[in-house]
């Protein structure tokens, strides 16, 4: 957990020679990202880290379907060194939704306090960061929260060995800033735990949610690894902006903090020194705070109940990027269609998750739930569960109606609510939520 610091002769180079480092690192991240990116069969709603056409850094937020056939998304749009793009219109962005493109599109820029964020603050209070490393790291935590716009709310977690919530989340600016002060460094680092601690604050009724994670060293003490702290974050739509404090550049701790970074739709920070932090905070709150809303009406208006793939492109001037997400359209039955006397009516008889919320840790109660239709379980039935940005967890075929609460590897889910669509044929006939506990 070594940190490395500038000697005092390097810092007399000035405030040049930083503001080239900051702006270069994010530009290597960027490549190194859309290099490493990886594509599942059936991606998640929200992309791992944008794909780059030609030098711009598109970041696909969010897509929301509740006003079908009206189609909503938030999305970020930066150059290669981090910097927000502001004053885009409709003539900058292409919208396609499984391959068709949509059209007329309607662009909002929304800034300051048009978007409404929840951040909750993770801080490294390591022994490593004793000094003036802690000292600030807490001016910059402060200073993000002084940034907090009327709609706005943070909550602090600090960790060493352990993680703990110093502030649940609240708008309450100096309440916050009090309990940012008050902390003290101790021994060890658990920086997954102390991210899945933080994922955790993260309920249902939370939107527009992301977690800023400073730390300056390695982990070790944690009991989560980082894929199971990248599942939970993709599971609720958390972005994670992670920054490496001192850290070596391509060292083993910043691939790892690049890669939960990428994974959830974040960006890495590199902080050379303590004194960078303060400019790395403002510049996530910029970010954070500015964000397109692209909205249209699908060509596709069919309450089918199936997944439906849109790309976002955008142009500025030489410049594109591009990044894609999925939403699934509501499920209703067409009361014009002729009844087909094999097909299953969800009402009657009354179809049942059972049971439901349910608890799958092995202690022989509520381990499993189970899918039928009054007494019936179909043969044909194909139930496919997924999370809740549209990601396939586990397919259920040939009779199969029991779910035990585990992704097809056979790797058991975080504790959430998770989306599943009974089909027979070719025809959705029943779709709703499980709720996973422990």
């Amino acid at each position: 957990m070594k940190t490395q610091r500038q000697s005092k002769g390097q810092k007399r180079n000035g405030l040049k020679n930083k503001i080239l480092i900051l702006i270069l690192i994010p530009i290597l991240i960027a490549v190194y990202g859309s290099l490493n990116a990886i594509q599942s069969g059936e991606s998640c709603k929200v992309s791992a880290n944008s794909s780059s056409l030609d030098s711009l850094t598109f970041v696909y937020n969010s897509i929301d379907a509740f006003n079908f056939p009206k189609i909503v998304s938030l999305v970020t749009v930066m150059d290669m060194a981090g910097f927000i793009i502001p004053q885009l219109d409709e003539n900058n962005f292409m919208v396609f939704e499984d391959n068709t493109r949509e059209l007329p599109i309607e662009v909002v820029e929304l800034t300051d306090a048009d978007v409404g964020i929840n951040v909750v603050l993770t801080i490294d209070r390591s022994s490593s960061m004793e000094g003036q490393p802690i000292m600030d790291a807490k001016t910059a935590a402060s200073t993000f929260v002084d940034l907090m716009q009327s709609k706005d709310r943070s909550a602090i977690v600090a960790f060493a060995g352990t993680a703990e919530t110093a502030h649940p989340f609240s708008s309450n600016k100096d309440s916050l800033k009090a309990a940012i002060a008050k902390m003290i460094t101790i021994v060890r680092t658990a920086i997954y735990d102390a991210l899945m601690h933080s994922v955790n604050l993260m309920t249902d009724d939370i939107k527009n949610r992301a977690i800023i994670l400073m730390t300056d060293g390695e982990d070790n003490a944690s009991f989560y690894s980082p894929d199971d702290v990248i599942a939970a974050c993709k599971s609720k739509e958390i972005r994670v902006f992670t920054i490496g404090l001192g850290n070596r550049i391509t060292s083993v701790v910043e691939n790892v903090l690049i890669r939960i970074a990428n994974e959830t739709g974040g960006l890495y920070y590199y902080s050379p020194t303590s004194e960078d932090l303060e400019e790395i905070y403002r510049a996530i709150s910029k970010l954070l705070h500015h964000r397109y809303q692209i909205s249209y009406t699908t060509h596709n208006p069919a309450k089918d109940g199936t997944l439906r793939h849109v790309r976002i492109e955008v142009l500025v001037s030489s410049l594109a990027g591009a990044d894609t997400a999925n939403y699934r359209a509501p499920y209703e039955p067409d009361p014009e269609d002729p009844v087909d006397p094999d097909t299953v009516k969800p009402a009657e008889p009354k179809f049942e998750v059972l049971p439901n919320p349910f608890t799958p840790n092995d202690d022989g109660f509520n381990d499993w739930t189970e899918f039928k239709q009054g007494d019936e379980i179909h043969p044909d039935w194909n139930i496919v569960i997924t999370d809740r940005a549209g990601q396939m967890i586990k397919q259920l075929r040939n009779g199969e109606t029991i779910w035990d609460g585990r992704n097809k590897s056979g790797q058991l889910m975080l504790p959430g609510s998770y989306l599943y669509v009974v089909s027979k044929g070719n025809q959705a006939i029943h779709r709703g939520l499980i709720q996973l506990i422990r």
